[in-house]
């Protein structure tokens, strides 16, 4: 009985996973989970196993190279997205200079990756190392703008669910008593529109929890890879493992 239950899920599963797949994104962001989970176990067979130090840092790498050919053309979508935030009513606000911080950093970011790449097959010839280091301040500033972003978009989140919320608990209170002043009840449809404003504060409220997660999780890795900060090899990895599960969880098919 339970197999014969669980075969629509598995089915729907596999669905939702070709889905997934069938995107480039969705590939990098396998590639990824097998990129860092190859750091994390090459850190737990530091000391036990050199065989399979070895071969996690091979699939490490070969991970990481598939990432920068599936990452190819992603300036152009961050070239439409900094020329949107010219287009808004007023351009240099805080936070629209804060999310032109974070575009231009993601911009320039990929070129950098796709300029290591190209040196890496012998298409141009430039100091990897040198553009590695430019990659990571780049990408750095791209997500310590998006966390600030993110915190204060959150905190604007919290504020609506603390006055919706009341709103709701006064109307059901108003409701309970049976007081049928027409000025003090809320109408069936004004409550259900509450509602429904109610619950998108709080889907909004958890996509910004999961991209400060994610976000913080790469943060861990830039911060090490600028020597911020040297964070172990451990760590790393399970950074880009929770980064990589999120942002797949979210590109998720529903």
């Amino acid at each position: 009985m339970a197999g014969i239950l669980s075969k629509p899920n598995y089915n729907q599963f596999l669905e939702s996973l070709i889905k997934l797949l069938a995107q480039t994104s969705g590939k990098d962001k396998i590639a990824k989970i097998l990129q860092y989970g190859a750091k994390l176990l090459g850190y737990i067979f530091l000391k036990r196993s050199k065989h399979w130090v070895d071969v996690m840092k091979k699939l490490e790498t070969t991970s990481g190279s598939a990432r920068k050919v599936w990452r190819l053309g992603n300036t152009l979508a961050e070239q439409q997205k900094i020329l949107a935030l010219f287009k808004v009513k007023n351009p240099f606000a805080f936070l629209n200079i804060l999310a032109l911080i974070r575009q231009s950093g993601m911009y320039f970011y990929w070129v950098f990756d796709h300029l290591i790449l190209g040196t890496n097959i012998g298409l141009c010839k430039f100091d990897t190392v040198k553009l590695g280091w430019y990659s990571s301040v780049s990408w750095f500033f791209g997500l310590l703008c998006s966390i600030i972003i993110d915190l204060n978009t959150l905190a604007i989140m919290l504020k609506k669910e603390k006055s919706l919320r009341l709103t709701i608990t006064q109307n059901k209170i108003n409701a309970n008593n049976n007081n049928i002043d027409t000025h003090t009840i809320t109408s069936e449809v004004e409550n259900k529109a509450i509602i429904d404003q109610f619950n998108e504060v709080i889907k909004k409220k958890n996509e910004i929890y999961l991209n400060c997660a994610k976000n913080g999780s790469d943060l861990i890795i830039a911060s090490t890879l600028l020597k911020i900060y040297p964070f172990s090899q451990g760590t790393i990895g399970i950074s880009g493992i929770i980064s990589a599960f999120i942002g797949a969880y979210q590109m998720w098919p529903k």
